[in-house]
């Protein structure tokens, strides 16, 4: 691919182009005012319906699929992807061919992310023209649907060892239960808890227990796959779900935590120790995610009831 660099800028907001052609150039949008007609340029008419409809959601995935529909009418390509990096997201709609454009797109310097347009043949400057005059229209609502996004993810978060809390759980759970009754995958989940993590408190104050728990969720996010999700589900206790998961492989999961836990080393204090009880369920036909959870915790408590450091099947 060959680099072309194209930025343009609209009040506080700008977007950068790197197109598959030969030259560089800048462009500002006061520049080039906006024409009364497609050739070349966006309709006035167009671009307010655009906004109004853009300003309708704050939902990032619906906002790039409102204006990828909206300006597939005028724009022709085959596929998209818009990428963010700060949101550890990538979306793809339609497919990915030989030529592309790439924007990155910024308000107020704030990264926005990258979307990238391709198809079969080259985009040429009347296009691309056009392409920028929609983008503008883009900046904003996108930026607020990132604000949005971060806001509703700081909520989910826990805030002592970074990983999700007991309310992302609630709110994702029944999203994996729908998931595994809609595609018939398995289900599995995992309830954890520190053994004897009071006297860790007690012993040696809650500045190190804090520290505890936060190297155990570091050791049990090192132990699990990218598709699995840990929770802080409630002081010293977690729960992680395990899409397509027999209960097998949540069992040999289970032991893997529980030896790398286990082998964590604390220069200070010395003696410190963590051990984990766990508990591993996996979803049976036509059971509801209640009662999976309830007997993953009722493992749990098993666990513990014989003599802790250990792992623990479901009935």
């Amino acid at each position: 691919m060959v680099n072309n660099n194209f930025r343009a800028r609209k009040m506080t907001g700008s977007l950068q182009s790197i197109e598959n052609r030969s030259r560089t150039s800048n462009l500002s949008i006061f520049q080039t005012p906006i024409p009364q007609s497609s050739n070349g340029g966006a309709k006035l008419s167009t671009l307010l319906e655009l906004t109004t409809r853009l300003q309708s959601t704050l939902e990032l995935e619906s906002i790039i699929e409102l204006f990828v529909a909206d300006i597939s009418k005028e724009f022709r390509h085959d596929g998209i992807e818009y990428i963010s990096p700060d949101q550890e997201l990538t979306l793809t709609l339609g497919v990915n061919t030989t030529h592309s454009t790439s924007y990155e797109l910024k308000v107020l310097e704030q990264p926005l992310g990258v979307l990238r347009f391709c198809r079969n043949h080259p985009f040429d400057d009347d296009e691309l023209k056009l392409l920028e005059h929609y983008l503008t229209i883009l900046l904003y609502p996108l930026r607020n649907a990132l604000l949005y996004r971060s806001a509703i993810n700081s909520a989910f978060i826990d805030a002592l060892t970074g990983v999700k809390n007991r309310a992302a759980f609630v709110s994702n759970f029944n999203r994996e239960l729908d998931l595994a009754s809609r595609n018939g995958t398995e289900l599995s989940i995992i309830m954890l808890d520190v053994d004897y993590f009071k006297r860790i408190n007690d012993k040696y104050g809650h500045t190190v227990g804090d520290m505890v728990l936060k190297n155990i969720a570091l050791a049990v996010e090192a132990s699990v796959r990218s598709s699995d999700a840990l929770y802080r589900y409630g002081g010293e206790e977690f729960v992680i779900t395990l899409s397509g998961t027999c209960a097998e492989g949540a069992y040999q999961l289970a032991e893997r935590i529980r030896k790398n836990v286990e082998a964590l080393s604390f220069s200070s204090p010395k003696g410190l120790q963590a051990r984990l009880s766990l508990g591993v369920a996996t979803l049976q036909k036509n059971e509801s995610g209640e009662t999976l959870f309830k007997r993953a915790d009722a493992a749990l408590y098993c666990a513990k009831g014989q003599g802790r450091n250990q792992t623990y099947r479901a009935e």
